[in-house]
């Protein structure tokens, strides 16, 4: 008797992946979520100080995201710790 397999669903740290965002496997640490006012928003978890951007479509949010994640690995190396 063969098993049916059940369809892989991507999820990321906090759940499921919504239908609307295909960059889940891009960005794996990013939750996003659809706001009241139809405007998406995205955080990076675990990010002091905390990271959110929001935009108004999917597409955008994803330059948003681009952007973040820039500006954090430019920080990270801005600070290079010093040497002895």
């Amino acid at each position: 008797m063969e098993e049916e397999q059940q369809p892989q669903v991507l999820r990321t740290a906090h759940g499921e992946v919504p239908d609307w965002w295909p960059y889940a496997a891009e960005f794996p640490h990013w939750h996003v979520w659809r706001g009241v006012c139809g405007l998406v928003y995205a955080r990076r978890p675990r990010t002091s100080p905390p990271v959110v951007v929001r935009a108004e479509n999917p597409a955008d949010l994803l330059a948003q995201i681009r952007r973040a994640e820039g500006r954090m690995a430019s920080f990270k190396g801005s600070n290079p710790e010093p040497e002895d």
